[in-house]
């Protein structure tokens, strides 16, 4: 308050309400430095998820071939496992058990590929004359092809430091050598495979009481027992039907291949059945080879193409109604979700990753829906 000339006291000359907007403020709004340590801890708290993000997908990276072989064997062995437990009730060991499954296992795939030899190796050792039958066949779009190349290479060129002159240098050939490269890692892996496979399932009963009693409270291991039974139940339930499905889908593509007088009916359709696991590209790859090898055999284009036709019709009544039928009844996959899980999984490991991305995916979502069930808001609609 302020006086007057008189001694009179004379009110304030502040704007009225600004005692109770500053009051109001102090109150209600964090001060200017507390909101920006709050700000500079979330940036924080974001960096360091990043960062461990890039790491952990480094580290898938560099570890891929150990990681590969024992992820697919964890995944089969949860796929497997309850079929030893029945085992086991019955008096057989679980060792036991587990030896002669895997021992089936490989002798089917040892099986699969000599059966599948002699005609791959027919295939490609005409690779020459399947390139040149493919160059007289296209040979009217060859003008068109050599111009959106020329178009696409020149794009790419722009601003592109011209390399030098390519230097030829003669050398022995190490034919051998390249092969034995390539079919080496795939051996060990396989062999790495086998072995966490045995393990897993000789121990998996063990390793899973482990786990659940290293969780202290008890509603955290009634939460790890029903995750665990809930990504068994859905591993199994999708990778039975889908192997059942995909059996359907080989037989009927030797039939289509037999009837429509393709060589090596047999190997068509074991060959789609190993690539319809692949969602998307699967179907895709094995319509391009049946293209291949339809025009490569047939006299004219609309016959050579009338195999990946049939097998586009195969696929189709497959993709849209039997397997969302059967499938989705358990499992509800979203496609878009499938194909980000496919092009991470395929980035990090490969054609092997493109394998494994459903069942990866299945396993985080039943992990996913087990975390969260009780905080799961209960929407309209």
């Amino acid at each position: 308050m302020k006086l007057d000339g008189a001694g009179e006291a004379v009110g304030d000359v502040s704007p009225p309400g600004s005692f109770q907007a500053a009051a109001r403020g102090r109150q209600g709004t964090p001060p200017l430095n507390e909101r920006n340590e709050r700000l500079w801890l979330r940036v924080t708290q974001v960096a360091i998820i990043a960062v461990a993000v890039i790491l952990i997908a480094a580290a898938l990276v560099v570890a891929r071939a150990v990681l590969v072989p024992i992820v697919a064997a964890i995944i089969m062995g949860s796929v497997i496992g309850p079929a030893i437990e029945a085992m086991s009730r019955r008096g057989l060991p679980s060792w036991l058990g587990s030896i002669l499954i895997v021992a089936l296992m490989v002798a089917a795939v040892y099986g699969a590929a000599v059966a599948l030899t002699t005609p791959l190796g027919d295939w490609i050792s005409r690779a020459p004359e399947i390139s040149a039958i493919l160059e007289e066949r296209f040979a009217a779009f060859k003008p068109a092809l050599h111009s959106l190349f020329s178009f696409v290479e020149s794009i790419e060129s722009m601003g592109r430091v011209a390399a030098p002159p390519m230097e030829v240098a003669i050398a022995d050939s190490r034919m051998l050598e390249s092969v034995l490269g390539l079919i080496t890692p795939a051996i060990g892996e396989f062999i790495l495979f086998v072995g966490s496979l045995l393990f897993f399932l000789a121990g998996r009963i063990q390793i899973k009481r482990r786990v659940v009693q290293a969780m202290t409270p008890r509603a955290t291991r009634l939460t790890a027992l029903r995750v665990f039974r809930e990504i068994e139940e859905r591993l199994g339930a999708y990778l039975v039907t889908a192997t059942l499905i995909n059996f359907g889908l080989g037989v009927a593509t030797a039939i289509m291949a037999y009837a429509l007088g393709l060589p090596n009916a047999l190997m068509w359709g074991a060959i789609a059945g190993v690539l319809n696991y692949i969602p998307y590209l699967g179907p895709a790859a094995m319509t391009a080879l049946l293209a291949v090898a339809g025009i490569v055999t047939f006299p004219s284009l609309f016959q050579g193409l009338l195999p990946a036709a049939a097998f586009l019709a195969l696929t189709g009544i497959e993709g849209q109604f039997l397997t969302p039928m059967i499938v989705g009844r358990r499992v509800a996959l979203n496609p878009f979700a499938v194909f980000l899980s496919m092009a991470l999984w395929t980035w990090l490991w490969g054609p092997v990753g493109t394998f494994l991305s459903v069942p990866l995916l299945i396993a985080a979502m039943a992990l996913m829906d087990g975390i969260l069930t009780k905080r799961r808001p209960h929407l309209p609609g």
